[in-house]
């Protein structure tokens, strides 16, 4: 350590460290303060955009910018960001001026990706506080999500607290402790267990996307991790107290704007249908809904696959529902600006190639994390293998929840998202750098240490 401390000066390594600590303050915020949080500071330069530009001088400092880029997903970000900053926002920004900058953070949040993987390189033992930090976030998750959601519900859902929450950041802080569980991080009493049913269960009756949000991944955990039997057991209770609920005609309508959307098994069993365009409007009207999204969506590819906007799209600034001429209500009030899908947003707003780019920025990193996964997982380090499957699933939750809802957009699932994509491709390069040789292997060895030791703790 000592050629290490020369490397890296005193007033450098503690700036970062102090900067990282601030990372893990402002994701907690988001995490379970949700909105309300990530509105602190003033318009147009909110906590969240204040701690990125900081972290513009810990990247720096960490003297790690290079490494940082040095993968195939880091180098397709790069061009994405370039592709999106460059041709299709600045030219559009003295025309549509804060929009340009407010619709652009789809990408923009992305440098928070390349901070965390030049922090965590600078120093990998770092790496080693994600998952206490996840497994203490987690118990407070299971506490106010559940509680403020059944707040909103009881209060008719067009009470004071809705405006102010998104329900998707919280599914997926749901999820996240529902895979510490699953994967032996974090052991929790039956008492914790029942708390996760019944919030993920009020937010899966309020969003489709949530509920994908959060059976896609954890199956997809289980699968990975090769518990048939845990999943053939969830499986059969689900569907047990799904039948007993349905039979007891159980329900509660909130009433107000969410008065179709009961909590009951029956809704439960309609929103999963609808998904897949066997609903009808006795459920909340989810026909209706996803009609009026796949209609836009058609009008985007027509206008960009087939249409004069094949390069560069509508670019960052320009309210796509106004121009795409799916604007509901008062036009000069309106607040919905995107298709409700980040990949049309790409596409609407990017072009052809800012959609391929973004899809292949997705599939090269998580063919990262998925090889490393397997590659630990044939080399014995299951919990190296399971912290890949963490991180992986864990952001695949972000990508669904956005696919259905603007949730890219706004801090609390945005940089969550690039957050954990900068994880992912600094604990693989770490990872890999310890397999790959020796002299690498004793540079990482505090972060794999450390890695070894994270052992589940039994929690109240």
């Amino acid at each position: 350590m000592n050629q290490r401390n020369k490397q890296f000066p005193l007033a450098t390594s503690a700036f970062n460290d102090y900067y990282f600590m601030a990372l893990g303050v402002l994701l907690a915020g988001y995490a379970i303060g949700n909105k309300p949080f990530a509105l602190i500071g003033i318009p147009t330069l909110y906590i969240g955009d204040i701690v990125l530009l900081f972290g513009v001088i810990a990247f720096l400092k960490s003297r790690c910018a290079v490494a940082a880029l040095a993968t195939l997903p880091s180098f397709l970000l790069a061009v994405l960001f370039g592709w999106a900053i460059f041709i299709c926002g600045l030219p559009y920004l003295r025309e549509y001026g804060i929009n340009t900058l407010r619709d652009s953070v789809i990408v923009a949040y992305g440098g928070f990706s390349f901070i965390f993987v030049a922090l965590l390189l600078e120093r990998p033992e770092r790496l080693a506080l994600v998952i206490p930090f996840l497994r203490n976030l987690a118990s407070g998750v299971l506490i106010v999500a559940p509680l403020v959601v059944l707040l909103i519900v009881i209060g008719g859902g067009g009470g004071h607290l809705d405006p102010y929450v998104k329900e998707g950041p919280y599914g997926t802080q749901l999820l996240g402790a529902a895979l510490l569980m699953l994967l032996g991080f974090k052991r929790v009493r039956v008492g914790w267990l029942f708390i996760l049913l019944v919030g993920i269960t009020v937010i899966a009756v309020r969003s489709r996307g949530c509920m994908l949000a959060f059976l896609v991944p954890f199956g997809l955990a289980m699968i990975f991790t090769g518990k048939w039997r845990e999943a053939i057991v969830i499986v059969i209770t689900v569907a047990i107290m799904l039948a007993l609920a349905y039979m007891l005609d159980f329900s509660y309508s909130p009433g107000s704007q969410w008065a179709q959307r009961s909590i009951s098994a029956s809704q439960l069993i309609g929103n999963f249908v609808s998904i897949f365009g066997m609903s009808t409007d006795v459920h909340g009207g989810l026909a209706g809904t996803r009609e009026f999204r796949l209609e836009w969506w058609n009008v985007i590819f027509d206008y960009t696959f087939n249409g004069p906007y094949f390069w560069t799209g509508k670019g960052f600034g320009v309210n796509l529902a106004a121009v795409d001429g799916f604007l509901l209500g008062d036009p000069n009030a309106a607040v919905m600006r995107a298709p409700h899908n980040c990949h049309l947003t790409m596409l609407a707003r990017t072009g052809v190639p800012g959609l391929a780019l973004w899809l292949l920025t997705l599939a090269s990193w998580s063919a990262m994390l998925l090889v490393n996964m397997v590659r630990a997982r044939a080399a014995g380090d299951h919990v190296w293998a399971n912290f890949f499957v963490l991180i992986f699933c864990y952001a695949l939750s972000c990508v669904i929840d956005a696919t259905f809802d603007p949730a890219l957009e706004a801090p609390m699932q945005g940089i969550w998202f690039w957050s954990l994509f900068g994880v992912g491709i600094a604990a693989a390069m770490i990872y890999r750098a310890s397999l790959g040789n020796i002299e690498a292997r004793a540079t990482w060895q505090a972060s794999s240490q450390a890695m070894e030791h994270l052992t589940p703790k039994p929690t109240g």
